[in-house]
């Protein structure tokens, strides 16, 4: 479990203006102080270990995490960590129907790989360069909106969000499609919508850092498990596909040699019958 001076240092605890308050989230405010809501430091610990090990679980199955963290504190954090995972992410603007209408989506990830190749190959082909410009411009747009999903597949096992208010479409998507939501819940959201509620400061880089990167931690740990899995899979394969052989090989010295004995005995009976003649 994480060590709660460490959600301390980053100001995890730090919720937002008793007025601002959402009522759903008095079960994880442990009082306020000048009317700011402080978050009970140990129940973002008690449930930060429950949803790392959902999502350690999740990926240990081989299944994709989607990131998502479009306001500016979480940018960094959310993207640093879906990059090392090499996992799907979204750090811009979330594009509706990633969820609910991927096929369509589909369609500008496709767009996307068609200019990238188009300006790769600028200098060889026969487009002006104020076309290029253009092409380079579109380009731009599309690697911001869905640069981070062009390895989404289905299905997709989780999904991670900062900021529930800020992602409220994403997050009724995936309720939409049935995928279960990781969330850092601030004092100001409805948590009703989450699967595994992280209640935690959303705002602060350095609370979002903390929790985003030990979650990021836990999916590691399962990605490694699904490889090793992977690899024993491989492996026991491999002798299951060996062993066969090896028995048809035994069972051929065995009859090989019952048919010697066989001939042996048909020998010694011919010989016999030759002396009583």
């Amino acid at each position: 479990m994480i060590d709660f001076r460490n959600l301390i240092k980053s100001g995890t605890h730090f919720g937002h203006h008793t007025a601002r308050w959402n009522p759903k989230m008095a079960p994880y405010i442990w009082g306020f102080r000048s009317n700011i809501h402080l978050i009970d430091v140990s129940k973002t610990a008690h449930y930060l270990e429950r949803a790392a090990q959902f999502l350690e679980s999740i990926a240990a199955e081989g299944k994709q995490i989607l990131w998502v963290g479009t306001k500016k504190p979480a940018q960094q954090s959310v993207g640093a960590v879906a990059k090392d995972l090499n996992m799907p992410y979204v750090t811009h603007r979330w594009v509706g129907g990633t969820m609910t209408n991927f096929p369509q989506v589909k369609k500008s990830v496709t767009k996307l790989l068609h200019f990238e190749d188009v300006v790769a190959r600028a200098s060889d082909s026969f487009y002006t360069k104020k076309e290029i410009l253009t092409f380079q411009k579109k380009l731009d747009r599309l690697q911001k909106n869905v640069g981070g999903i062009r390895s989404l597949v289905w299905p997709v096992g989780a999904l991670v969000v900062v900021d529930v208010k800020n992602e409220s479409t994403a997050v009724s998507e995936a309720a939409a499609a049935g995928v279960p939501v990781v969330a850092l819940v601030d004092t100001n959201c409805d948590p009703s919508m989450i699967d595994y509620v992280i209640p935690g400061n959303d705002d602060a880089p350095r609370a979002i850092a903390i929790v985003i990167e030990y979650l990021g931690q836990a999916a590691k740990r399962g990605v490694q498990k699904a490889a090793e899995l992977k690899r024993a899979g491989k492996t026991a394969a491999a002798a299951a596909a060996s062993e066969p052989k090896a028995a048809r090989g035994s069972q051929d010295i065995t009859f090989m040699a019952e048919e010697g004995e066989e001939a042996e005995e048909q020998h010694r009976g011919h010989a016999k019958k030759a002396k009583a003649a």
